[in-house]
């Protein structure tokens, strides 16, 4: 705002407004030789002065500005200086919210450059790989394959053991089966392998593509993990609970010993009792349902994450495990499965026996069981019975068995049967079969309603497999018994653990 300079006038008229209205005034003049100049009289001036109070004081300045204008130019320079505060103040926000952006900047560099690391050690990049593995349909069933290898010895690249694992978000269910290594499969190069020679022949998809043949589904996803990565694994994730089913001794497997019951392990805990083979009976079904033990533990754990550790845990977990997955998808998986509670995940073991002896042994498929385990995990329903509930499920000593030696293990028909007896059973003859040929156990049945009394001889014995024959097989008894050369490894077995607690 401009101010209009005051006139000659005023100028006069506020110099003696001053005079009149300064302290001391008041006081006594020293008469003037001069004549006083007349103005014109101010009654109630006159009586304020009498009563000494003052009702304006103007400032002394140079400009000689009235009161409004120098009340206003005050004003003026206290808005100047609050404007100049209020400025320092966005000066001082704005370089706050610059720095947080520069700050958030440089996290998100740093984070991407994070997850970019973890995704370079996390992730199979194998064209050959992504070409097997289907989409994830957005509803329904998705298959993941597991694969582990651990080293013991199977003669090929891995896996040492595979799961075939369905997850359905939308009835919150999972299951699995457990695929051992050594089972005998057809591979890429048309020639018979064992499952855990696959990636030597084709690599990742070729270990893929033999388990769809297997199992006929069409998987999505795949992850895999060695001895070492699995050790660290679970160490990294604190150690895992299972609930071990029996002692296990295995001198094969490592110097540790188990004991039955619910026990926290570590990594190399939980790889020994992966690897131990070394049981009464039933060692491959029983390795098998270990390893899916440790499998639902390791799932317990892992869908029990938050985001944030998850995240943070990758980097970690990235030097443990490869996938197909990137972090992201990894744990958008995980977070879909976190209404499925880990004890309801369904287990059970591939259905197979031994066949051939040394470095010539494998596991063969049971075909006709498989079929009907699979036939029922696709479609989501219960797929095997515990062992415990198949030899319940008959009366032991309602029926008669026959048990020969037809592997030319020596004392292997009179060590079944007694075995046979332990679980009541009611064993009415012992002895050799006519040729001692047979490769794995077989009981043998020859009326359709006995099949269950044959699964539940099977169940007991821990190997072999059960067979449907009214014709070739010969015996007085409702069910045989032909013991096989596989036989010889529940012998060693039972050795070994005897040796070893001693």
């Amino acid at each position: 705002m401009v101010t209009r300079r005051p006139s000659s006038a005023q100028y006069k008229k506020t110099s003696r407004q001053m005079r009149r209205a300064t302290l001391g005034t008041h006081v006594a003049r020293i008469p003037s030789p001069f004549a006083p100049r007349k103005e014109p009289s101010n009654l109630r001036r006159t009586r304020n002065v009498e009563r000494g109070e003052i009702h304006q004081v103007l400032p002394n300045t140079s400009t000689r500005e009235s009161r409004r204008d120098y009340t206003n130019r005050m004003s003026q320079q206290a808005f100047i200086e609050r404007a100049v505060a209020s400025g320092r103040r966005r000066k001082i926000a704005a370089l706050a919210v610059l720095t947080l952006v520069a700050l958030a900047v440089a996290a998100a560099a740093a984070w991407f450059v994070y997850i970019g690391g973890v995704n370079d050690r996390l992730q199979i990049k194998d064209p050959a790989l992504s070409s097997v593995l289907s989409d994830a349909p957005s509803e329904g069933p998705v298959y993941t394959v597991l694969s582990a290898s651990f080293d013991d010895g199977d003669g090929g690249a891995g896996p040492d053991v595979a799961l075939l694992v369905r997850t359905d978000v939308a009835n919150a269910s999972a299951s699995a089966l457990v695929i051992p290594g050594d089972v005998n499969v057809t591979l890429s190069d048309g020639q018979s392998h064992r499952l855990g020679e696959a990636e030597s022949v084709g690599g990742d998809a070729e270990a893929v593509s033999a388990i769809e043949a297997l199992s006929d589904v069409q998987v999505s996803h795949y992850v895999k993990t060695d001895a070492q990565g699995f050790v660290a694994l679970v160490d990294q994730l604190g150690g895992i609970d299972v609930n071990v089913p029996e002692e296990v001794v295995d001198p094969d497997a490592g110097e540790t010993v188990l004991s039955a019951g619910i026990q926290t392990l570590s990594g190399e805990q939980a790889l020994f009792l992966c690897r131990a083979n070394d049981f009464v009976s039933s060692a491959e079904q029983q390795r098998g349902m270990n390893e899916s033990l440790v499998a639902q533990a390791l799932f317990k754990k892992f869908v029990g994450m938050g985001k944030l550790s998850f995240y943070a845990g990758m980097d970690g977990f990235a030097n443990c495990i490869r996938t197909d997955m990137d972090v992201k998808a990894a744990y958008g998986m995980l977070s879909s499965l976190k209404s499925i509670v880990a004890e309801s995940v369904m287990m059970g073991v591939m259905p197979t026996y031994a066949s051939g002896t040394g470095a010539d042994a494998y596991q063969q498929l049971i075909r006709d069981e498989w079929n009907e385990m699979i036939e029922r995990f696709v479609a989501g329903e219960v797929f095997q019975q515990n062992k415990q509930d198949i030899i319940g499920s008959v009366d032991p000593a309602s029926f008669t068995v026959t048990v020969n030696n037809g592997g030319s293990v020596e004392g292997a028909a009179a060590d079944a049967a007694a075995l046979l007896e332990g679980a009541g059973f009611k064993v009415s003859s012992v002895g050799n079969a006519a040729q001692a040929v047979y490769d794995s156990t077989l009981v043998v049945y020859q009326k359709s309603d006995d099949e269950a009394k044959a699964e539940a001889l099977l169940a007991a014995l821990g190997t072999g497999r059960a067979v449907f024959d009214s014709v070739n097989y010969a015996f007085d008894t409702d069910i045989l018994v032909v013991v096989g050369k596989d036989w010889q490894a529940v012998l060693d077995a039972r050795e070994k653990t005897s040796n070893v607690l001693q």
